[in-house]
């Protein structure tokens, strides 16, 4: 079989709601009820102390945390939790926030993973399927909002290094790194296709916030991809456009 990745033209780009592409550092959100997390019964407050971070670190996070307690993804707070962050360096030389969720994780009630295998997830692709688009859902935990009853478990401290102020913040939205997030935005995600129709035979697989479309016939699943996009916008997800294949 020989497959063939389609590139977007500038015709397609023009049939694509620009909303859907995650540019201007806005996230997405999906109009579903607030996700609740609960915790093993009897679970005492969890309060670990921030550890050290250079000067060089939190100054990297003060653009993130502002664009985040802009759109409202994280809030001010006073929890009687507590887990520390870490400022992590990329490459490019900009910074990641991360936090040290582990004992959160540990005493979350999980629900039955559905994440399907990967391997297994390719092998339900058709052998006369030689077409493929794909699609990379940007910060999509973050599409999912967090219940009020459960953002407390979320809490991390932020000292601004140039302020001085120090304070709590809490999540609103799904957090990354909590065991929980892939499984929980996976079923949401799955839900949520269900309402959407491909063209012909195409066929669309998911494996958590990555989407791979694949069909026979060139024109059905440029097509697809297209009316797949603009779908994923208008329910409120964002797509990396960088790294859109088609």
């Amino acid at each position: 079989m020989k497959v063939k990745i389609m590139k977007l033209t500038a015709g397609d780009i023009e049939e694509i709601n620009p909303e859907v592409w995650a540019e201007g550092g806005k996230s997405g959100l999906l109009n579903i009820p607030p996700i609740e997390v609960k915790m093993q019964p009897g679970t005492p407050p969890i309060r670990i102390k921030q550890y050290p971070m250079s000067l060089e670190g939190k100054k990297g996070l003060i653009p993130i945390i502002e664009q985040l307690l802009k759109e409202g993804i994280l809030e001010p707070c006073m929890s009687p939790h507590n887990t520390p962050i870490l400022a992590v360096k990329k490459a490019e030389g900009k910074y990641r926030l991360v936090q040290d969720l582990r004992e959160i994780n540990k005493r979350t009630i999980t629900k039955h993973p559905v994440v399907p295998n990967p391997y297994n997830l390719l092998s339900q692709i058709p052998q006369e399927h030689a077409w493929f688009t794909t699609i990379d859902l940007k910060d999509a935990f973050w599409a999912c909002p967090l219940a009020e009853e459960s953002r407390d478990w979320f809490a991390f401290e932020w000292d601004h290094p140039e302020t001085k102020r120090r304070q709590q913040l809490r999540w609103t939205r799904l957090p990354q790194g909590f065991t929980e997030s892939p499984n929980l935005f996976g079923q949401a995600l799955e839900r949520l296709l269900e309402q959407f129709t491909p063209e012909g035979q195409v066929q669309i697989l998911q494996y958590v916030d990555d989407l791979l479309i694949s069909g026979e016939n060139q024109l059905e699943v440029r097509t697809t991809s297209i009316k797949l996009l603009n779908f994923l916008g208008e329910k409120g997800l964002k797509v990396s456009k960088r790294n859109y294949n088609s």
